[in-house]
C-alpha cells in the first residue's frame, strides 16, 4: 500500500477506524436527515429467466443470435435479451411454455457453436456463473435386453459425463430399438 506523504496518497495506509474518527460526527448531525421508506420494486418480476453463453471466441452480432434463437424456439410471447458481456446474455421469456422449450429442448447451436443455457435467479452476478456444460441426448442402439437396467446403463455411460436421466422404455408413440439418457 502507498504510504507516501503527498496529499494524493494520504489516507491509503490508515485503518477504517481512524478514518471514521476523522469524520467528526456528532449525535445531532443526524437530525437533518430524512429517512424515506424503501419503495417496493414494481414492474417485471424475474420469472422465466435464463442465462446464456455462446461458446465462441469469434465476434458475432447479438441481433443475429436473437434472430436465430427466435426461429429455433418459435416463442408464443416476447423474449427479452440483455447483453452482459461479449458472449454472455440474460434471457427473459414471456411465458413458462417458452422457457421450457428453450431450457429442455436443446442443445442449441448458433453458427455451429454451442449456446449453453442455465436457469438464472436474477440476483447472482452473471459473470460468476460457469457455463461450460451442454446437456445432450445419447442413444445406445440395439442394446441387449439384459442390459436394459438403469444402473448398467449409467455404468456404461459414465465416461460421457454426468447422467441426468435414463430412459429404458420409450414414451408413448416412439418406436425403436434403443435406450436414451
Amino acid at each position: 500500500m502507498a504510504t507516501g506523504s503527498s496529499s494524493s496518497t494520504k489516507g491509503y495506509g490508515e485503518e477504517v477506524e481512524e478514518l471514521l474518527n476523522r469524520l467528526d460526527l456528532h449525535e445531532d448531525d443526524g437530525d437533518d436527515f430524512v429517512w424515506e421508506e424503501v419503495p417496493e420494486l414494481q414492474g417485471v418480476q424475474a420469472k422465466w429467466l435464463a442465462i446464456a453463453k455462446v461458446h465462441t471466441n469469434k465476434g458475432f452480432s447479438p441481433s443475429a443470435l436473437y434472430s436465430d434463437m427466435r426461429s429455433a424456439w418459435n416463442p408464443a410471447k416476447a423474449v427479452r435479451w440483455r447483453l452482459i458481456d461479449s458472449n454472455l446474455f440474460t434471457v427473459q421469456f414471456g411465458c413458462l411454455g417458452d422457457w421450457n422449450t428453450a431450457m429442455m429442448n436443446g442443445p442449441w447451436l448458433f453458427r455451429n457453436q454451442a449456446v449453453m443455457m442455465m436457469e438464472y435467479d436474477g440476483f447472482t452476478n452473471p459473470g460468476s456463473i460457469v457455463l461450460d456444460k451442454v446437456a445432450v441426448w445419447a442413444r445406445i442402439l440395439r442394446l441387449p435386453h439384459n442390459y436394459l437396467n438403469e444402473v448398467v446403463i449409467k455404468g456404461m455411460c459414465r465416461k460421457i459425463g454426468q447422467i441426468l436421466e435414463v430412459q429404458t422404455q420409450l414414451p408413448a408413440g416412439y418406436v425403436g430399438a434403443f435406450c436414451q439418457g
